[in-house]
């Protein structure tokens, strides 16, 4: 897929998706509440049409495909619900562990059993009865095995409590699963790294309307960026549940800023504001890196990024694919640990013609190069990679005059 740059002087108007975060936590409190509440504005992103697909079937074998979410979060649901049911996916999927879940969902009663290699999907999951109490989680992985932990905890007889260890991972979304439990009348208490969770049933007087996706936002604060041209995102709140709502603050470094009005958000560019040097520690805003590391290898000498170690276990290697894809714009990076990378900018504004960058299955990697087609005609390998989480993330880049 070619992408061709028109730009125009006109503000764009872009609508984001809903976010498939929120989506997907009150899609299984919505299950468990025996449709006790009502959602409105439902993410159309691939993983949580999985997920919803996967909650309304009787089939033995459930496969969600490259649905990372609702992997984990069906293995906590279908620990409390299933009679049985064998829970795979993709060929990735199989490759990203779960250990951690199981063997805390196993501490509580759950019958849980590996497919195949220890560690890792596909997995057995038969009726048991599960127990609540105390019990304390590696929470340096993953944030989602705490969630899923969390989404089932008001089903337990004795509700849970549970402590975090380790050096915690994208906090945010912890914080953000807790919330919506609050918003549906559920008894949950966080102090510091522990997380008690009364027993209760998910509840909602009012309909509950999802926001839209901030994620899906830094791909056109990414444009701003690199192109110099303002626009303006429909809907995009300030006071957002969401983590990466910090991507407005993130962005300025990079020289956008972000006025926000009733109806969204108008993002300009300001070069002054874009700095020489500079270190972010994106431990909580792990899905912002491949944004925030394209944009930067154009635009400054030096970036170190701090939080990356959760990147080597999502949809691809990110680390290896930025690695790869930056190299084809100048851009050199380096693995400084497990946990942090630094990139040297080249400023070289993709002067290849026509440069192939690759998608690696990843709707993150495919979205976050795109925009570097302001600078020259690029191909993308993989078109329909954004059905992941962001639909109609073309047409929406049609708006500032990307075409494919």
């Amino acid at each position: 897929m070619t992408l061709i740059y028109q730009p125009s002087d006109e503000v764009a108007e872009i609508e984001l998706p809903s976010s498939k975060s929120i989506s997907n936590r009150l899609l299984i409190a919505k299950a468990l509440s025996n449709d006790q509440v009502q959602l409105v504005n439902l993410s159309a992103a691939q993983d949580t049409l999985a997920l919803q697909n996967a909650l309304s079937s009787n089939a033995e074998i459930i496969d969600v495909g490259m649905a990372g979410t609702a992997f984990r979060f069906l293995t906590a649901f279908y620990s409390l619900k299933a009679d049985k049911v064998i829970l795979t996916g993709t060929k990735r999927m199989k490759e990203r562990p779960i250990g951690i879940l199981v063997d805390e969902l196993r501490s509580l009663g759950a019958n849980i059993s590996y497919q195949e290699k220890k560690g890792f999907p596909p997995l057995k999951i038969l009726k048991s009865e599960l127990k609540g109490g105390k019990i304390s989680i590696d929470a340096s992985v993953s944030s989602q095995y705490v969630s899923a932990l969390l989404l089932i905890a008001p089903y337990l007889e004795d509700g849970l409590e549970l402590t975090l260890d380790g050096d915690v991972v994208s906090f945010p979304y912890i914080d953000l699963t807790i919330n919506l439990q609050q918003l549906l009348s559920i008894e949950v208490y966080r102090k510091g790294n522990t997380i008690k969770v009364n027993h209760g049933s998910y509840s909602s007087e009012q309909e509950v309307v999802v926001e839209s996706d901030w994620s899906s936002a830094a791909f056109f604060y990414q444009y701003v960026a690199l192109s110099g041209k303002s626009l303006f995102i429909k809907n995009l709140n300030s006071k957002s549940l969401q983590g990466d709502v910090v991507c407005s603050t993130i962005f300025k470094s990079l020289g956008v800023e972000t006025e926000f009005k009733n109806a969204g958000a108008l993002l300009s560019f300001d070069s002054e504001r874009v700095v020489d040097v500079l270190t972010l520690d994106m431990t909580e805003t792990p899905d912002l890196i491949p944004s925030v590391a394209v944009t930067a290898s154009q635009l400054v000498e030096k970036i170190t990024i701090i939080g990356t170690k959760t990147l080597y276990i999502k949809e691809c290697n990110r680390v290896e694919a930025m690695k790869n894809e930056l190299l084809k714009v100048g851009s050199v990076l380096t693995e400084i640990d497990g946990n942090s990378i630094e990139i040297e900018g080249s400023r070289m504004k993709v002067q290849k013609d026509k440069t192939v960058f690759t998608a690696y299955g990843d709707h993150r990697m495919g979205m976050c190069l795109a925009p570097l087609a302001v600078y020259s005609d690029l191909i993308i390998d993989e078109k329909e990679v954004v059905e992941k989480s962001f639909p109609n993330f073309w047409k929406e880049l049609e708006k500032v005059g990307i075409f494919s």
